[in-house]
């Protein structure tokens, strides 16, 4: 063992030991009896609206019994940042980075969990995968905000449940109709410097067994630094019926397209922009075999074509433009049945995507056109075995795929509730990522398709708890481990990727925050991340090493609300990166709340990086200075 792996080893026990050693000291005194008579409603603040998370075994359980480390944020946290997309949301997650953070709805900003490659992050919406078949990255910086109930996230690889996600999984869980009332919905318009804005309207019901959601949205700039302006609009529904009592019959659908400037390079005389049109349709239903079996089944459509070009600054014409059309079909069955203390989960998925590219170098003088195909098949079984105090969750996966070898995918997750206010986890599993198509199949602009490329490995260990011993304060520590094996690494001799890395990446993430005092509530949250080539055992670049998130909210729930949110990070850059990380970008938002009649609204504004700090991972796509907006919303 190296002396940078003991000294590493060394921090991550100290904080571990450290916050471990509080709660046992802390469990092991007088608790007083005022303590114990309130204990479930200190609870009840930190879980409000979280108890039950569906993404580790796709089916609703208890966060007590979840040995995986998971962050669910809800739409009213979502409102609380003022966010337009997925992507700003994310960005204030411990243990998620997202980058570059430009202007809202522009760019499509790189994802990274726990040191992860953006491409080994699964998004999911209504059991859609968004990534691309073609690079499998997923357009976050695309993705509204309003339709959101709430983000559910793994950290750490969860393919025994959900098949190539060596990273994690992003589960964007969608509002479904209004129970409480035939019409109901939301208002609301901001603008803010650059001309940019963001406008929205939902409405929502429910009509004897018919239930509806609708949104749309638009989101406008001219960009907040050189050549990064967006014109974007989108819409979307979710349809129920429910014929009897024991079943619903359900319906989604997306449509979204937009242009933005991805930004201009001086050095190189360039800039580039891009386009893209996104459908996603669901049509499925849930029904229960009996009261301790039921029955889901969903049938799935999604078509995502995108163009870049790129030319030369102050020229009309493109050197380079390629499209791209993805259409995917897939479907989906699972069986759940719950009987003493099992719970288990039977499913099975099939996706069916294809490429369709088409590249234009040199003005459109060289043109190549290809296609690729990607089938994905797969069975999947999990069970919940809670007995006492534990939760025991083995899980297991079979993947077939067109392209690369088959995968079994096995996890074992236990939890141990230590009171009614600790809990302790343990978690391993197998992971893997499928090579994107335009690894094997496709290629791109100047590289060469690899069809041998067998698929990228993990084995992931994590431990953790999570406390509210002390009645004032949510403690969270989760330490974590993976090691990853045929790693997708350039070679420049084929001009092709090729199966040569191994990486470790290990660290610890902490999260603290307190109840409601004065109606203010803290959060801090500390991630460190080591990431070592493990051949040339050699820290890997340009993956986040620390970052530090802070939040400082008010809300009396009458008239005024406010929010004060930092991040730091120190990224450990290539130096030909020149970056930038000598600053925390802090981002203050603020309401006043009003009341007329039957509806209710609130003026609203967001002075974004507050302090016109400078923190950034390439020079680039560096962020932009401090701006400001503010808005209207109504609720009725």
């Amino acid at each position: 063992m190296s002396f940078q792996d003991k000294a590493i080893k060394k921090r991550i026990s100290v904080a571990t030991i450290a916050c471990a050693g509080a709660v046992l000291w802390l469990h092991g005194s007088v608790v007083p009896a005022w303590a114990e008579n309130d204990e479930m409603k200190v609870l009840e603040m930190f879980y409000e609206d979280k108890e039950l998370v569906v993404t580790p075994t796709r089916d609703p359980k208890p966060i007590s019994q979840v040995a995986e480390n998971v962050t669910v944020i809800t739409a009213k946290e979502i409102q609380a940042l003022n966010a337009h997309t997925l992507g700003e949301v994310l960005n204030t997650i411990p243990g998620v980075h997202v980058e570059p953070r430009v202007t809202p709805g522009g760019l499509s900003p790189t994802l990274s969990i726990q040191g992860s490659e953006s491409n080994h992050v699964r998004v999911i919406m209504d059991g859609v995968t968004i990534n691309n078949v073609s690079d499998f990255l997923a357009d976050v910086g695309a993705i509204p905000v309003q339709r959101i109930a709430a983000v559910e996230i793994i950290k750490g690889p969860a393919s025994s449940a959900w098949g190539s996600s060596l990273g994690g999984i992003i589960n964007i869980i969608t509002k479904s109709p209004d129970e409480g009332r035939k019409l109901g919905g939301t208002v609301s318009a901001s603008m803010g410097e650059r001309t940019t804005g963001d406008f929205r309207l939902e409405l929502s019901g429910t009509r004897s067994s018919l239930g509806y959601y609708l949104a749309a949205d638009g989101i406008t700039s001219d960009g907040l630094l050189p050549h990064t302006g967006v014109d974007s609009g989108s819409v979307y529904g979710k349809m129920t019926w429910d014929p009897q009592e024991d079943t619903r019959v359900f319906a989604t659908y997306s449509y979204s397209r937009g242009k933005r400037g991805l930004g201009e390079f001086p050095q190189y005389g360039l800039r580039q922009e891009g386009d893209y049109e996104h459908l996603i349709a669901t049509l499925g239903m849930s029904h229960a075999l009996s009261e301790s079996l039921d029955l889901d089944i969903a049938g799935r459509f999604s078509h995502r074509d995108y163009s870049d070009v790129s030319g030369a600054l102050g020229a009309g014409e493109g050197l380079n433009n390629n499209s791209y059309e993805q259409p995917n079909l897939g479907a989906s069955a699972k069986l759940a049945w719950r009987t003493g203390i099992h719970s288990v989960i039977i499913g099975t998925d099939y996706d069916n995507g294809t490429i369709d590219a088409d590249l234009r170098e040199n003005g459109g003088t060289v043109r190549t056109k290809t296609h690729g195909r990607l089938e994905r098949r797969a069975i999947f079984a999990n069970d919940t075995i809670v007995w006492n105090n534990w939760s025991i969750t083995p899980g297991l996966r079979y993947d077939w795929t067109s392209t690369s070898d088959d995968f079994f995918s096995p996890s074992l997750g236990v939890t141990y509730n230590l009171s009614d206010h600790t809990v302790l986890r343990a978690y391993v599993a197998r992971g893997f990522n499928v090579p994107s198509l335009t690894a094997t199949t496709v290629g791109a602009q100047g590289l060469q398709p690899n069809p041998h490329l067998e698929m990228e490995k993990v084995w992931s260990y994590q431990l953790g708890f999570e406390t509210t011993f002390l009645r004032y304060l949510w403690l969270k520590n989760t330490v974590f481990r993976h090691d990853v094996s045929d790693f997708l690494a350039y070679d420049g001799a084929t001009n092709s990727y090729v199966n040569q890395g191994k990486q470790r990446r290990q660290g610890v993430e902490v999260e603290v925050k307190s109840i409601p005092f004065f109606n203010t509530t803290i959060g801090v949250g500390y991630t460190f991340i080591d990431a070592r080539d493990r051949l040339a055992d050699e820290r890997v670049p340009n993956i986040p090493r620390q970052t530090w998130d802070v939040s400082i909210n008010y809300d009396d729930r009458k008239l005024l609300r406010g929010g004060l949110v930092g991040r730091y990070t120190q990224w450990n850059a290539r130096e030909d990166f020149n970056s930038r990380e000598n600053a925390m970008i802090w981002d203050l938002t603020g309401g006043v709340r009003f009341l007329t009649g039957q509806v209710s609204g609130e003026i609203f504004f967001v002075a974004h990086n507050l302090f016109n700090g400078s923190q950034y991972l390439h020079y680039f796509f560096r962020n932009p200075g401090r701006w400001f907006e503010g808005g209207l919303r109504f609720n009725f």
